[in-house]
Order: structure tokens, then C-alpha cells, then sequence
């Protein structure tokens, strides 16, 4: 067996419905990632091109473990076969039967998605404490752990880019606008009024989660709140509850998982 040592390089993949974001740790530093589009129709060659071209080969030629948190089986196919043909890496697949110590309040947690798992266990690892984690990808999705790791549930929203893609789509008056943070609460034309809907929209039904929640277990503990995601920037000031901007917790969760299951198979 492998060992993770000072020398290792250790490559992890969120694979989303709209983008993937690959990260290299050496020396438990995470000291590259970028984000690219998650297209099925591009091959392991055309990735492994990409990465290639943006990853130092000091480090891609040091990788020997891959990580992945995945919700697109094919996606993982292409992305496995990748790593198997160039790097010759030993792979983990994270979701929710791996044994990371999360107690789930169900007998057969295997649709809750990888990333809502590798976010739950980077909280736990990260901030030690209850946390709500909320990520703004193509979903939205609102969840708790417990600091005893028990995974409490989560919510599943329209994401803001699909949201509104969908109002664009359907409105024959509205045309499609950039997602920035907006000026003003009320707009006075279209576009500002478009772009208070969608991201304070957002923003306001993540608040009310946040305020439902922390009402429910008011009486049985604190909880920290944690938000990240491509869209997180956004939303983030307009927010009333948020402890933590963490960009890296869905890398720094598929990270952490690797090393524990390693250390497990090696008992």
C-alpha cells in the first residue's frame, strides 16, 4: 500500500451538475485549484490536456492519491479512466457509505450526495462544533451536523444561476442579465429590479432557513454558520447569520475523507 508522506501530491475533484473543481494538497497545503466546466462530451485526454496545461509538473508528477466527490456517475467514469491511464493514482470515491464517522438518520443514506457529505465532514474536521453549511451551486443546499457527527438533513433549492436561467427562459419581456451584487434593495428599472429578485431573493430564503433552524434548536445548541460556492460572494454580505466564507470546504472535505479512509485501510 501507498503511503502519504511529505513528498505525496494529492489531487481532489468536486464534480458538480455545471462545474468541477479539481485541487492538489501537498504537505497538507492546498496549494492549487481551479474550476472548469463539467461537460460529458469532453474525454479523460481533453481533461488530462487541461490540467496539464495549468498544473506545475512539480506537483503533477508527485500525485499518487485521488479523491472524488462526485453527483455525475458518467463525469466520475471519465475522470477515474483519466487517472487511471495518466497518473496511475490510487482512487477514493467519497459519498455516504464511506466511513467517516457521520451518523445518519436514515438506514440507507446512499442518496444523500457527495458533497453535501465531504462539506459535512470538513465542518466537523474544520470547526469542531455544530454548524449549518450552506453551498450555492447549481443547487442550493442547506444542511446541519452535529459536532457528534450526526447529519441532521438537508435542503435542496434552485441555485441562483438556475433559478434564474429558468426566468429568463420564460419570461418574454426579461432578457438575461450578469449576476452582480446589486445596488439597491427596489429597483427602478428592469435590470435592477431583476437583479434585486434573484440575489436578494436568494439571500432572504437562505436567512429564513437559517433563522428556522437556529429556532428549532435553540434549545439544544449553538450552531456556526459556514456558506460557500461559486456564488457565495455574492450573497454572503446581504446575509444575517453567517459566521464563515469558506471557499475550500468542499476540496478541504474530499481532502480530509482521503486521509481518513487511508488511515483505515492501513489498520
Amino acid at each position: 500500500m501507498r503511503v502519504i508522506d511529505k513528498e505525496t501530491a494529492i489531487l481532489v475533484v468536486d464534480i458538480g451538475n455545471t462545474s468541477l473543481t479539481c485541487g492538489v494538497y501537498y504537505g497538507d497545503m492546498l496549494v492549487w485549484h481551479t474550476r472548469m466546466q463539467s461537460l460529458k462530451e469532453k474525454t479523460s485526454d481533453e481533461y488530462f490536456s487541461v490540467i496539464k496545461s495549468l498544473l506545475d509538473d512539480k506537483y503533477l508528477s508527485k500525485i499518487k492519491f485521488v479523491a472524488f466527490a462526485s453527483v455525475v456517475p458518467e463525469m466520475t467514469r471519465i475522470w477515474m479512466h483519466l487517472c487511471q491511464k495518466y497518473l496511475k493514482a490510487e482512487i477514493y470515491l467519497i459519498n455516504a457509505y464511506s466511513d467517516l464517522g457521520i451518523k445518519y438518520l436514515v438506514s440507507d443514506p446512499g442518496f444523500i450526495g457527495a458533497d453535501l457529505v465531504v462539506n459535512a465532514y470538513a465542518a466537523l474536521q474544520k470547526y469542531h462544533t455544530n454548524c449549518i453549511v450552506i453551498d450555492l451551486g447549481t443547487a442550493t443546499t442547506v444542511q446541519v451536523i452535529k459536532a457528534d457527527g450526526t447529519f441532521e438533513g438537508t435542503v435542496i433549492a434552485p441555485g441562483i444561476k438556475t433559478g434564474s436561467a429558468y426566468l429568463f427562459e420564460k419570461t418574454a419581456l426579461l432578457s438575461e442579465i450578469e449576476l452582480v451584487a446589486p445596488t439597491k434593495l427596489l429597483g427602478t428599472n428592469t435590470h435592477d429590479a431583476m437583479l434585486s429578485g434573484i440575489i436578494y431573493g436568494h439571500a432572504f430564503m437562505i436567512d429564513s432557513y437559517i433563522s428556522a433552524i437556529k429556532r428549532q434548536y435553540a434549545s439544544d445548541m449553538e450552531l456556526k454558520t459556514i456558506i460557500t460556492g461559486g456564488m457565495s460572494d455574492l450573497v454572503a454580505p446581504i446575509l444575517s447569520f453567517i459566521n464563515h466564507v469558506d471557499k475550500t470546504i468542499t476540496l478541504d472535505g474530499t481532502y480530509l475523507a482521503l486521509k481518513r479512509l487511508h488511515e483505515i485501510s492501513k489498520d
